[in-house]
């Protein structure tokens, strides 16, 4: 599932999924940063099934392909279109 920027009302819920280093360089304020390969080896410790998550890379690609991952083990998560490269903040 994919979700443009704009129509995300929550700046709490969004995961960027970048390395910490590339999350220091430039995020969105108020972005959680957790690393995919530590999200995605027990998510259980970092979200929950009962709210939804955005998910945001570099350019989308990997955030979606996380998403997908995790909705199918029931996680309720979005990859937000364009990735950081497409933020104007």
């Amino acid at each position: 599932m994919q979700i443009k920027y704009d129509y995300v009302l929550d700046k709490s819920k969004i995961i960027d999924i970048r390395s910490s280093l590339d999350y220091n360089e430039k995020h969105i304020l108020g972005s959680v940063n957790i690393p995919r390969i530590i999200l995605m080896s027990n998510p259980d410790v970092y979200i929950n099934k009962d709210e939804d998550y955005y998910l945001i890379c570099d350019k989308g690609t990997v955030s979606l392909s996380c998403a997908n991952i995790l909705n199918a083990l029931g996680y309720k998560c979005y990859s937000i279109i364009g990735g950081i490269q497409n933020i104007k903040e």
